[in-house]
């Protein structure tokens, strides 16, 4: 997206700080340090915390790295939120405008004069914020005492004045300030198997009681965003069945024969949405609700009901015909004729019966309704598109009776009477999950990363997208955000 595009978008859309951190931050006076190697985000935190809070006026941002106008150059938002043209000498703000905003360039400043202007600026204004990006050019040019008297200044004035101060460092082994700050988190980067994340962790945050010592976040489009814990109560029901995309023909095809997913970011991967004809296969870690899948789904199947194709479910474990049916609405819904549901073969709730050998002659009656339910819609809706969505219950008894053959046949009737095939497969199912990855046109991984939800694509490969619940008054729905 262009910086003229992404202007025109409010900033409430990108920017989202830890609960803890927030409540920290309303405080009537404190000192945060942000610690952190090079690289890990901590300008990008300290800009932030000045948009979420509002501080466009009556601030001082000291920068020892970088020139003011790189600053306005790498993080395109500044030029509005400050309304300060970044071609501008940011430094030079005359006495009648002592409210306003002033970058400073500090970089060939002595500390004795530094400090003296930040103590003026803790006289003689009124609960400023003051920003030092970073300290370490100014601690690295100071004995220990006199850096520990100057703290000690600085500290006292800032509580006498109601001011807030932020201290950015990259040296996090250093503990000399963790004491003298109320608050001091890190950011770093590590490693969830081969996944690579950003994670901010709380050491303290005075007054404010710390529920969860870490965030992971992202640092897409020079704003930082933490991601909340996974709630599976967030992922409810789907009901809004509007074209997605009016970009599509009459079949909600795109003009490449793609099946738009009704994610921008996912659509772009996938070269338009998933393929024609394809197979897609979304494999859910341990502990993740399959209602997450659901939502996911609402989007495609709402572009399937809204052009009038139709939708066959086959139930699967933690999703009953029930559930899809009040998920989707669909008692209500005019469309709800395009939505089949197949009922299982045994409606029997008796315990003793999954202790009887009818389970393989029952697997094989399923498949057979199934391949006849799909002959008797393609018949129904001779021009229409078929979206077929299955769990991989249906497909394990040719995995028990080890009849590949079988399963081969199975999948390729489905692939061929179907404009799109999606199975929901657990990541405990490894032999089904190995040989749809290998038939799989699009293979989607859902993921739990201390405690937020993401999504990867295996096939083709992707980063790591955030999965966000997005609740209103008529659905519950998902957007993704991508982590950089």
């Amino acid at each position: 997206m262009s910086n003229s595009g992404r202007n025109n978008q409010r900033l409430d859309n990108f920017a989202n700080i830890p609960i803890e951190l927030k409540q920290f931050l309303q405080q009537d006076t404190y000192s945060l340090l942000i610690k952190g190697y090079a690289g890990t985000g901590k300008t990008t935190l300290a800009l932030t915390i000045l948009r979420e809070q509002d501080v466009n006026t009556n601030c001082l941002y000291i920068s020892t790295r970088i020139s003011p106008e790189k600053l306005f150059q790498y993080y395109w938002w500044l030029e509005n939120f400050f309304n300060k043209p970044k071609k501008t000498d940011l430094t030079e703000v005359s006495e009648t405008e002592s409210d306003s905003p002033v970058f400073v360039d500090a970089r060939l400043d002595e500390p004795g004069p530094l400090f003296e202007r930040i103590t003026n600026e803790l006289m003689d204004i009124k609960a400023p914020t003051i920003i030092i990006d970073s300290w370490d050019a100014v601690g690295f040019l100071m004995d220990k005492e006199a850096l520990m008297n100057n703290l000690r200044v600085l500290q006292t004035w800032r509580e006498r004045s109601g001011a807030r101060i932020i201290f950015v460092t990259e040296s996090p082994e250093d503990k000399t300030l963790d004491f003298l700050a109320d608050g001091v988190v890190e950011l770093s980067q590590k490693y969830y198997d081969d996944k690579k994340v950003r994670e901010i962790f709380f050491s303290k945050l005075r007054g404010v009681r710390i529920n969860h010592h870490s965030y992971i976040f992202s640092l897409n489009n020079a704003i930082f965003r933490s991601y909340d814990r996974y709630d599976a109560k967030q992922f409810l029901f789907y009901e809004n069945f509007t074209p997605l995309n009016k970009t599509t023909n009459k079949h909600g095809l795109t003009r490449n024969s793609h099946i738009p997913t009704g994610y921008h970011e996912l659509d772009d991967l996938l070269g338009g949405g998933f393929p024609m004809n394809g197979i897609v296969s979304i494999e859910l870690d341990t502990h993740i609700n399959t209602k997450v899948a659901m939502t996911f789904l609402g989007k495609i199947v709402s572009n399937f009901i809204a052009n009038k194709n139709p939708v066959l479910f086959q139930p699967f474990k933690g999703v009953s015909a029930a559930y899809i049916s009040q998920h989707f609405g669909l008692s209500s819904s005019s469309q709800s004729g395009l939505v089949k549901v197949l009922l299982p073969v045994n409606k029997s709730k008796k315990a003793s019966h999954y202790l009887s050998s009818h389970g393989e002659d029952e697997n094989k009656k399923q498949i057979e309704i199934y391949q006849n339910t799909i002959s008797a819609l393609k018949r129904k809706y001779p021009k229409k598109l078929l979206l077929n969505v299955l769990g991989a219950d249906i497909a394990e008894g040719f995995q028990k009776n080890e009849s590949r053959k079988g399963l081969e046949y199975f999948i390729s009737f489905i692939k061929s009477h179907s404009a799109i095939s999606i199975f929901v497969i657990r990541s405990s199912q490894s032999n089904l999950r190995n040989y749809l990855s290998e038939i799989s046109d699009v293979h989607l991984r859902i993921l739990e990363i201390n405690g937020t939800l993401f999504l990867q694509s295996q096939i083709p490969r992707s980063h790591l997208y955030a999965i966000v619940p997005e609740t209103n008054s008529q659905y519950s729905g998902i957007d993704f955000h991508p982590i950089v």
